[in-house]
Parts: C-alpha cells; sequence; structure tokens
C-alpha cells in the first residue's frame, strides 16, 4: 500500500481546502478524497494500516493529503517524521489577524463559541489551558504564531522538505503560486488545469443546524452535500472592529518580522492593512 508521498499540515483557514482540491486536479497528483484525514494528531492509534486505506489505488507520482491542524500539533509531526520521514511537507500562512478572525467565525457559526471575538481573544490564554479540545477550537492568535510551528518541523524534517506558500499571494496570484507547490512535488506545472481559481474553497457559510450538520457526517458524501447545501446560508460576517484590529496589528508585529527573517521573504503587507476588508 503507497503511503503519502506530501501532506498539506497548515495553517487552518489559510486557503488548504482550495491548494488541495487544484493540486487534485492535476494529473499527476492524487489527493485522497477525504480531506483532513487527522490520522497524525487524532487516529494515530489505529495504526499505518487504517491510514494507508486512505491511498488504495494510488499511482500517480505525487500521493497526498491535507489536515492543516497538523502544523500546530508538535505531536502530529513528530509521528509524522516517524512514520514517513521522507514525505513532502507544504504549509501555506496567512495573515495571522485575519486567519484569527476567520477561525474564530468558523467556530462561532458550529455553535462552539458563545463569546465575542475581542472577549475570545483576551480570554484565550486560559483556554488554550483548558484541554485539547479547548486549544483546538480556540486558539485564534496562538495558530498565527507561526515561526515556532515551522521550527518544530524543521528539528523533525529537512528544511528542504518544507515549502512554505502565501495566502494572500495564492489569492492574488494563484497559478504561480501553484505552479512552485508542482515544481516542489515533482510534477509538471505545465499540466495544471486552466482554471485553477474557479470559485472560492471552503468559504465562511452560516449553518442553519449545526445539530444537522453533525449528524449528517456520517452519511455517504453524495447525500452529506446535497443536505449540507440546504443546511446552510450565505451570510458574511461583520468587519473587525477597527481598534480590535488594530490592537492585534501591533500584538504580532515582532512575531511577523521574526518569520519574515526566517523565510527570507516580505510580509510587510500583514503589518500595513490595517483597514483591509475582512475576508472569509
Amino acid at each position: 500500500m503507497p503511503l503519502p508521498t506530501f501532506i498539506i499540515i497548515g495553517a487552518t483557514r489559510s486557503g488548504t481546502t482550495f491548494l488541495a482540491r487544484s493540486l487534485g486536479r492535476h494529473p499527476d497528483v492524487f489527493m485522497t478524497p477525504r480531506k483532513e484525514l487527522h490520522f497524525f494528531d487524532d487516529h494515530h492509534a489505529k495504526g499505518p494500516g487504517y491510514y494507508e486505506r486512505f491511498f488504495e489505488g494510488a499511482h500517480q507520482i505525487a500521493v497526498g493529503e491535507a489536515t492543516p491542524n497538523y502544523l500546530y500539533d508538535p505531536e502530529a509531526i513528530r509521528r509524522m517524521a516517524q512514520l514517513i520521514p521522507q514525505v513532502r511537507l507544504i504549509a501555506i500562512l496567512r495573515d495571522p489577524v485575519d486567519r484569527a478572525y476567520s477561525h474564530y467565525w468558523m467556530v462561532r457559526a458550529r455553535r462552539q463559541e458563545p463569546l465575542p471575538f475581542e472577549e475570545a481573544v483576551e480570554r484565550e490564554p486560559e483556554r488554550l489551558q483548558a484541554g485539547p479540545e479547548s486549544r483546538r477550537r480556540h486558539s485564534y492568535l496562538d495558530r498565527g504564531k507561526y515561526l515556532r510551528q515551522l521550527q518544530h518541523v524543521t528539528r523533525h524534517f529537512p528544511r528542504s522538505s518544507l515549502h512554505v506558500a502565501i495566502f494572500e499571494d495564492l489569492v492574488e496570484s494563484p497559478r504561480t503560486v501553484l505552479s512552485a507547490v508542482c515544481t516542489f512535488l515533482g510534477v509538471d506545472p505545465r499540466t495544471l488545469p486552466d482554471d485553477p481559481a474557479s470559485r472560492p474553497a471552503n468559504a465562511y457559510v452560516a449553518f442553519r443546524s449545526p445539530r444537522l450538520r453533525r449528524w449528517t457526517r456520517r452519511l455517504p458524501p453524495p447525500v452529506r452535500n446535497a443536505i449540507g447545501r440546504i443546511n446552510t446560508k450565505d451570510e458574511p460576517y461583520p468587519p473587525m472592529p477597527p481598534h480590535i484590529r488594530s490592537r492585534l496589528r501591533d500584538h504580532f508585529l515582532d512575531e511577523n518580522r521574526a518569520l519574515q527573517t526566517w523565510l527570507g521573504r516580505d510580509l510587510s503587507r500583514w503589518d500595513r492593512r490595517l483597514a483591509s476588508p475582512d475576508t472569509p
């Protein structure tokens, strides 16, 4: 049975669904039909045989999956290095302020966040200590501290095994970003589909019934998707208040500059966009 040759490891709410779908349309790339396998964080006790089943029939040059929580989970990275030390890893990073707000509204839509955003980020330190489930849901700011996460990855994998893309580049020039990813994976970027950016993937939606959404996870994908279309409604979340955005810009300023130095690329746009429009 094959195991993946690459994994999209994060970050959450940073374009991983779009990236996975676009790569999956390349003839030399296999992406698991089910996104977010969560093997290395939630299901590792089931053993490699369980994981291998997701890649049955894969014969392409590049074989991959995408679970954006892996970047944030140190144990997931360690387990990955033990099982598939030669795997290539892709991280896509988003302006941490925008990422935090998008993450908040995703959790809010699932009725798992009762607090207003400002209070949620103020109480984040104590909620990170409240247990693994709270840490996963309410790590709005902490997940945006990318440098320590990437450094942890490179303690277990060679730096050459990690490709870092930027979400805003993917939005502005998807073919350029996808071509660079294809080159990293060893597949021909010239055979990418002509329309990789046909529509946003995993955009914010509000659920009419979160309970129904949880129940449909047990159904076959065609039925689940049909019910999901009925159970969701397009409802843009409100813009972030300017005073909160400005405060969070300051919060991430030193972090972003250190990351910029480590990556060797310009991230100043993250610090300049004090009045940027909020996007899902």
